[in-house]
C-alpha cells in the first residue's frame, strides 16, 4: 500500500525519510502541488507499507506530521 506523509516542508521531508530508510521503509520525498493536502504545496514522503508503524516511528522522532494520504 502507498501513502503520502504530508510534511509541509522539505527538511522534515527529508529527515523522515532517512528515518525511515533506517527502518528499512521503502520511502521518497515528493514536492506537493497537485491539490493533496490541505495547505497546497508543501512536501511530503510517499512510504510503502506499514503506514500506522511509519507514522509512530516518525512522530517519536519528532518530524511533524500535517496528514496521512492515501494514493
Amino acid at each position: 500500500m502507498k501513502h503520502v506523509i504530508v510534511t509541509g516542508t522539505v527538511t522534515y521531508a527529508i529527515r523522515g525519510r532517512d528515518i525511515l530508510r533506517k527502518y528499512g521503509f521503502r520511502a521518497t520525498v515528493e514536492r506537493n502541488s497537485s491539490g493533496l493536502g490541505r495547505l497546497g504545496c508543501g512536501y511530503g514522503i510517499v512510504v510503502y507499507g506499514d503506514i500506522s508503524k511509519a507514522v509512530e516511528i516518525l512522530r517519536s522522532n519528532s518530524i511533524k506530521i500535517i496528514e496521512v494520504n492515501k494514493l
